[in-house]
């Protein structure tokens, strides 16, 4: 099972971004790449996939993460929140890697300028 995450952000996630997030964590956390680009998978030393990131899209308003959400966007937003990204993840959500996949979620949000939200939090 999994946890779902969403990064919103004025920039697209890209894999400097990821890889920055990784490496605070664990420098060991190995990166795939999947579908020609479309998804990265980290997995962690022993082969343990930790996250799935997908491509990041480009959202047309803040009322099309709201509604895709189903509730208000925390706040603070990305600065331009006409350029908001919606990057989704697929997170390890049993013990012990939930911790490490949460970890790496926030700091790749905080690499991207982004926030990090919980598809779960009410």
């Amino acid at each position: 099972m999994s946890a779902e995450w969403v990064i919103l952000s004025g920039q697209h996630v890209d894999a400097v971004a990821v890889l920055s997030g990784a490496a605070e964590v664990d420098p060991d956390i190995g990166v795939r790449q999947l579908w020609d680009g479309d998804a990265l998978q980290l997995v962690d030393a022993d082969g343990v996939v930790l996250l799935m990131l997908f491509q990041s899209r480009r959202l047309e308003s803040t009322v099309d993460a709201e509604r895709l959400l189903g509730r208000a966007l925390p706040r603070p937003l990305p600065e331009d929140d006409d350029r908001l990204w919606w990057t989704e993840i697929h997170a390890a959500a049993q013990p012990p890697f939930r911790g490490t996949a949460e970890r790496i979620v926030r700091n790749t949000a905080d690499a991207a300028g982004g926030t990090a939200v919980s598809r779960a939090a009410a």
